[in-house]
């Protein structure tokens, strides 16, 4: 089945594992890891991760799998962890990555349709 993504390559503020939620860095085309719900979440890295100051490709819409940071109910909508997972949004605060396809337990790869918010 195709799936088109929206994919753009930045450069990593620190070590990025794959699928992992990310934030905007300081830097020019430069992303870090997410490490709060409240963070404007931007995409998910592709399950090709990155060491400080490589280059990560990151999903910016579409259909894409982010490591789950929790149990995950399948219609949830999704924010980050402290380790850049995803997890269901509990507060009005958090900021949203997405929709959960598939219900997940934590450390699963949870198929995700990116709706940023």
């Amino acid at each position: 089945m195709r799936n088109d993504c929206l994919i753009k390559s930045f450069y990593a503020e620190g070590d990025l594992a794959g699928r992992k939620l990310v934030t905007f860095a300081a830097g020019k085309l430069t992303v870090k890891q997410a490490t709060a719900a409240d963070q404007a979440l931007i995409g998910v890295t592709t399950q090709i991760g990155t060491e400080t100051n490589g280059r990560v490709d990151v999903i910016f819409s579409g259909i894409t799998e982010a490591t789950a940071g929790g149990t995950i109910a399948k219609g949830a909508v999704l924010t980050s962890d402290a380790n850049a997972d995803a997890i269901t949004a509990t507060q009005a605060s958090d900021r949203v990555i997405g929709i959960a396809l598939e219900d997940a337990a934590a450390g699963d790869h949870v198929s995700i349709l990116i709706a940023q918010g």
